[in-house]
């Protein structure tokens, strides 16, 4: 069964089903004073009471001076790389539903209800903003062929049915970011994001969304080839960790194949070459499976503390006016006792 790109039963939320939730935007920022003042207007265009947090990475231009004047909260990540920034906003920010999006204008506000309807339903822990290029100079050139590869790399080796992996428009409960580990430092922390809610089995629905192209003059921080080499090796290490027995057994199966070829061809006669190559291809396979008996423990153990915390918590169920309305007309009523005094 396919895991991921789940669809969404209630199309969109409105305002009154958020109206007893703290919300906070998060922006992560970098050199983005062209749009971050219409990102933050048009956001709390459609959600007024919106706490709006700036992690500035280290801007050069007006961008903290136009969060401050836009009543934005700042908070300043040295350490470049926004991997390293989100997961600063994941440790410092408490809020009942996050959302989080570029500063580059590229995202539309008014999508915002669409992602959020799925969370509000219990449908699911995070939605993605799978983005529909408006025009044909939304995407850089080679960033779609990119992105389609690592999705096709990630569906394939992860079994799920994703559309756009680095999307950076999402909504997310207050469950999902307290419990999701991130490691990496740039850009390759969508592909971490994603992969992650997977293994860990969050329920993630896609919403397609309009994307449109970065203003004149204002200009993409992704580095085409390095930030796509970074993703691809992020694959590589995750399916290493995560899919253990996948990763161990190819290599071994590699090994064994080309290794075999390599020594018959150069050592003929030497068995202690050939043997040498069959006890690592043996060791490799024995790894993985050693690591993926470990990984089923440890999900089994990551299954029990999620149902307990979803016991004590009462932050995990996020739930609309609308629907907290209608828990309250379930309730029965409670005809209160008379007391009757006996002289």
């Amino acid at each position: 069964m396919q895991r991921g790109n789940l669809k969404a039963r209630r199309s969109e939320a409105t305002l009154n089903d958020i109206s007893h939730l703290k919300v906070a935007l998060l922006l992560p920022c970098l050199n983005e004073e062209l749009t971050l003042a219409k990102v933050i207007r048009d956001f709390r265009s459609q959600i007024p009471n919106l706490d709006v947090y700036v992690f500035d990475n280290g801007s050069t231009d007006r961008s903290r001076a136009i969060a401050y004047e836009e009543g934005a909260k700042v908070v300043v990540v040295p350490k470049k790389g926004k991997g390293n920034v989100v997961r600063r906003m994941f440790e410092v920010v408490e809020a009942d539903l996050y959302i989080m999006v570029d500063s580059d204008a590229t995202y539309d506000a008014k999508g915002i209800w669409k992602l959020i309807a799925p969370v509000l339903s219990g449908e699911a822990e995070m939605t993605v903003g799978s983005r529909l290029a408006e025009s044909s100079g939304a995407y850089r050139k080679f960033h779609q062929f990119g992105n389609q590869l690592i999705i096709q790399l990630i569906n394939n080796i992860f079994n799920s049915s994703f559309t756009d992996i680095c999307s950076g428009y999402r909504v997310m409960t207050h469950y999902f970011v307290k419990n999701i580990p991130l490691l990496r430092k740039g850009f390759e922390v969508e592909t971490e994001l994603t992969v992650y809610s997977l293994i860990n089995e969050f329920n993630v629905i896609e919403v397609p969304l309009p994307y449109g192209e970065r203003p004149e003059n204002s200009h993409s921080k992704l580095r085409t080839f390095s930030d796509g080499y970074k993703v691809l090796l992020t694959i590589v290490w995750l399916m290493r960790d995560l899919r253990p027995l996948l990763f161990f057994g190819l290599t071994s199966m590699f090994l064994m194949i080309f290794g075999g070829l390599v020594a018959e061809t150069f050592w003929p006669n030497h068995l202690f070459v050939q043997m040498l190559v069959a006890v690592a291809s043996v060791g490799l396979l024995t790894t993985g499976l050693i690591l993926n008996t470990l990984n089923v423990k440890f999900s089994e153990l990551q299954v029990l503390y999620r149902r307990q915390y979803k016991n004590t918590n009462t932050n995990l169920a996020i739930k609309s006016h609308s629907m907290l309305e209608e828990e309250a007309c379930d309730q029965p009523k409670v005809t209160p006792l008379r007391t009757v005094t006996v002289s």
